[in-house]
């Protein structure tokens, strides 16, 4: 069978469809991936994954703003969906499963499959409607268009089970649980950072509602501390200047993901820290989260934020209120323990194996994508 996943980024990297773009291929399927570059201008663009499978991916560059709201982004979205809309119905030789990331492609997906008889999984990796910045008339329509949606598609996945309680007003025809777990790699070097210095570590979208900014101050004033930071979005730039003034802020831009797990694993502590009056966020699958479970690293996170339940039932990290003083104060907490990371280590990796593994989440999408 063929598939064709669509996703409102560039792919560059985007973790979780790529593993789950791996899993097919490693499984006979013909995948192949539709994809959103925000940062420059062009028609399309045939490109190639070089992977364990090399994937086409055809990119549309379409300008717009990471985290740029309803207003700046409305025009290059409606953009991007009619460029998918024109492609699929081009192609329609070419793939008989549409696998649609989000919202802003699960409407055209579906709209298409409905039209040319395909198959079409919806991939809900955040809710579009919590919250919704936009109009309010506006954010009902799409609230009732998604609905709509979910019970159409023939199957829709959801990153955890709390995710079950944000769509219990709709009723899909198939709900499968994907965690956002990484895909083990075995990171026997190590990239040698400075041992004398607690090394923090954060590799994500840089953009508001993760703290960087209150984190970066209380790096800055104390010199037992590094912060090792990179990724892309709204702070890239001005993150690339605090790295030049101070020695114990180091910024890396945005790296290939293999290269995220080993800075990650040379470091000492994660953050996934997210603003809990966002209720996305409460229902959130971060992919740090599982990171750390893999690399067996203690973990900063915001209390009632997803998976935070985790991180206190089993005792692995710090939890904190969203403010700078609270993240202090928790950085400060998990040091003084640190004679407890070994152990905080070991149960990490025991818990990423028996309930979290990618294995098990590769097991799911073949048997998800079999039965359709």
């Amino acid at each position: 069978m063929r598939v064709v996943f669509m996703r409102s980024n560039p792919i560059s990297p985007d973790p979780r469809v790529e593993k789950e773009v791996d899993s097919l291929r490693k499984n006979d399927w013909h995948v192949q991936i539709l994809a959103w570059d925000r940062d420059s201008k062009y028609n399309a663009k045939v490109e190639f994954l070089e992977r364990a499978h090399t994937i086409k991916i055809t990119r549309f560059g379409i300008p717009a703003t990471f985290g740029g709201g309803f207003k700046k982004n409305f025009f290059p979205l409606l953009r991007f969906q009619l460029k998918l809309f024109q492609w699929l119905l081009q192609n329609k030789n070419t793939y008989d499963i549409i696998h649609a990331c989000d919202f802003d492609t699960a409407f055209v997906g579906t709209v298409c499959a409905k039209i040319l008889r395909k198959k079409v999984i919806y991939d809900m990796f955040d809710s579009v409607t919590a919250p919704f910045h936009g109009p309010a008339i506006i954010g009902k329509i799409v609230e009732k268009i998604d609905r709509a949606l979910l019970n159409s598609v023939d199957a829709v996945i959801i990153c955890t089970e709390k995710r079950r309680g944000q769509i219990a007003n709709a009723s899909p025809k198939k709900i499968e649980v994907i965690y956002n777990t990484p895909l083990h790699v075995d990171l026997k070097y190590d990239l040698n950072l400075n041992h004398d210095k607690v090394k923090i570590v954060y590799v994500g979208i840089l953009a508001n509602e993760r703290l960087i900014k209150e984190l970066v101050e209380i790096v800055k004033n104390n010199p037992h501390y590094e912060l090792h930071i990179g990724g892309f979005g709204e702070y890239a730039d001005e993150l690339a200047q605090m790295a030049l003034q101070y020695d114990n802020i180091l910024f890396y831009g945005k790296i290939p993901y293999e290269k995220t797990l080993a800075l990650e694993k040379s470091c000492d502590i994660m953050t996934a820290i997210y603003d809990p009056e966002v209720s996305n966020h409460y229902y959130a699958a971060p992919n740090k989260f599982y990171e750390a479970l893999m690399l067996g690293k203690p973990l900063i996170m915001v209390k009632n934020t997803g998976m935070s339940e985790v991180v206190a039932e089993n005792d692995l990290g710090e939890l904190i209120d969203f403010n700078q003083e609270s993240l202090q104060k928790g950085i400060e907490k998990l040091i003084e323990r640190k004679k407890e990371w070994p152990e905080i280590s070991r149960k990490m990796k025991l818990l990423y194996e028996e309930q979290y593994s990618w294995n098990e989440m590769e097991k799911r999408i073949i048997t998800l994508y079999s039965n359709l």
